[in-house]
């Protein structure tokens, strides 16, 4: 069953029970009302027919305005033995009634049910007088009737208008539910992720439909980065398999001598190493992206890890290139201690492969406050203003920039950018073409 069906039985279901409830209500008030009205009818017109009632010199004297009929209340005065003297009564049995003083009673005569009240009328010395005055139950309770009726008419109504209600009003608030359903069936039958959902509500489902199209811009954006690092990861691989192959075939076919086919399989090595290296550090890359890897955040001493990997790199300085310093003593991070080195070494061997001849790389380590901050800085060749947004992309080498180098794989930006999420801490930079680079690490101590 459906929501909005499921909401229109709750409607409906709920609107009889409260019919039921009014109803059997109705039924219960107009009983003791239609009791209390006769009550208060027989006592005012038996009192009333009372005070026309006295004696004159031993004789009965009822006033000009003696009636035995007021207000579809029937009354007869009576001597004591029960005979009666003026007045009628509806009914015989209502006659045959034992008297009994300020007694209301409810009696069933002649299929008709009546409110019965008697008074005791006393003249000492004069003999004693009886009034009775009866009612029929049903001249009393006709609003009560009509009250009935109405609501047996009306209620059935209410509670079509309430399901009617219930059902269009469940029908347009999920509307957007629809919305959520159709878009994401059209999405999986065509593969099409820039569908987004239209909803322009501002309650909770339109939260919700928010939510499901940020859901499918991510989706859509990872999706384009998969597809795109399949492509750059396929291009790299095809250029070292491309010259292994050649290799191969021209030391079969046309090495003359020992040294050409020396020559050759030195080729292969490289090349081999070159795919080794980077599919070594895909699968970092990958492992680290999925969170695969097993991380140890522990307290470190980041100022000796970061010194040792700048001694490191220094003992093969490249292209003269001199490695700075500047490293705070005793800063402590929780942090993964090869993750840490691996992000300090793949900007360091950003800056020796980007740098210029005679040129130098600076390394920072500060700490202020809860903040530590990390630089490596170099006056090397630069990177374009428009490059920038992309450099901590997959693969990515800047063409003008950064064209004439070979050996870079275009993979340590995006992996210093993760380990420096990883560790809760953010990547920027700052660069000038043919000025020289500074990249900034800053971390959040807890």
């Amino acid at each position: 069953m459906s929501i909005k069906s499921k909401l229109t039985l709750w409607f409906t279901v709920s609107m009889i029970l409260l019919a039921c409830i009014m109803f059997g209500f109705i039924s219960l008030a107009s009983a003791s009302v239609s009791l209390r009205d006769s009550q208060s009818v027989l006592h005012r017109i038996i009192n009333e027919i009372a005070g026309e009632v006295d004696y004159d010199d031993g004789e009965l004297d009822l006033d000009d305005d003696f009636k035995t009929y007021k207000d579809n209340v029937y009354s007869i005065l009576a001597q004591e033995n029960g005979a009666v003297i003026t007045g009628y009564l509806p009914a015989e049995r209502l006659m045959q009634i034992p008297f009994e003083h300020g007694s209301l009673k409810e009696i069933q005569a002649g299929g008709e049910t009546y409110y019965l009240l008697d008074m005791k009328l006393s003249f000492s010395p004069e003999p004693d007088l009886w009034l009775r005055s009866v009612t029929p139950a049903s001249g009393r309770t006709i609003s009560t009737q009509t009250l009935r009726k109405t609501a047996l008419i009306m209620l059935p109504v209410l509670i079509f208008l309430a399901a009617a209600g219930g059902y269009l009003l469940a029908r347009r608030s999920l509307k957007p539910i629809r919305e959520i359903r159709n878009t994401a069936e059209s999405v999986a039958q065509s593969g099409d992720l820039g569908r987004r959902i239209e909803v322009k509500t501002h309650d909770e489902l339109g939260q919700l439909s928010d939510t499901f199209n940020h859901m499918f811009e991510r989706l859509e954006e990872n999706f384009n980065a998969e597809r795109q690092f399949t492509s750059d990861a396929s291009h790299e691989l095809r250029t070292p398999v491309s010259v292994i192959l050649a290799q191969c075939e021209y030391a079969f076919e046309n090495a003359s001598d020992e040294v050409e086919l020396y020559e050759c399989i030195g080729a292969i090595q490289r090349q081999g190493y070159r795919m080794s290296k980077l599919i070594e550090s895909l699968l970092a890359f990958t492992r680290l992206e999925q969170h695969t890897q097993a991380v140890q955040m522990l307290p470190e001493n980041i100022s000796v890890l970061t010194e040792s990997v700048c001694d490191e790199q220094a003992e093969v300085p490249e292209n003269n290139i001199e490695l700075i310093k500047n490293i705070q003593p005793d800063i402590t991070l929780n942090a993964d201690a090869v993750l840490f080195s691996r992000m300090v070494s793949n900007l360091i061997r950003n800056a020796y492969r980007y740098g210029k001849e005679g040129g130098y790389i600076r390394v920072s380590l500060e700490e202020e406050g809860n903040t530590v901050q990390l630089t490596v800085e170099d006056n090397g060749i630069g990177i374009a203003l428009e490059d920038l947004p992309h450099i901590w992309n997959r693969f990515y080498r800047a063409d003008k920039s950064r064209s004439s180098v070979k050996n870079g794989l275009g993979l340590g930006l995006s992996m210093v950018r993760q380990i420096a999420q990883l560790h809760g801490g953010t990547a920027s930079v700052e660069s000038q073409e043919k000025v020289g680079s500074r990249f900034t690490i800053i971390f959040k101590k807890i």
